[in-house]
């Protein structure tokens, strides 16, 4: 029977170890964090009667089809689909 240190040595852990989530975000991580809060904010200043939850995402999937006249409602949809693109790819 081989030793454990054998099979799950030096070697094998340096080919196994995984990144530590750091205490500090990356600059990347850091730049999509305040994107993300500029987003969010410039949303919730567009429609501050709404319940939007933690994401744009969950507006869309809370929001019920004919709860507001048609245009309203594409308008709304719009712009909470537009937040969560924004967020989600950076632009």
């Amino acid at each position: 029977m081989s030793s454990p240190l054998r099979r799950f040595g030096p070697a094998a852990l340096r080919r196994g170890r995984r990144r530590t989530p750091s205490a500090e975000p990356t600059p990347a991580e850091a730049r999509a964090r305040a994107r993300a809060a500029l987003v969010w904010s410039e949303l919730l200043a567009e429609l501050p009667d709404e319940d939007l939850g933690e994401h744009p995402r969950d507006a869309l999937e809370l929001h019920r089809c004919g709860d507001r006249p048609r245009p309203e409602e594409a308008e709304y949809l719009e712009v909470v689909r537009d937040a969560a693109d924004r967020m989600a790819g950076g632009r």
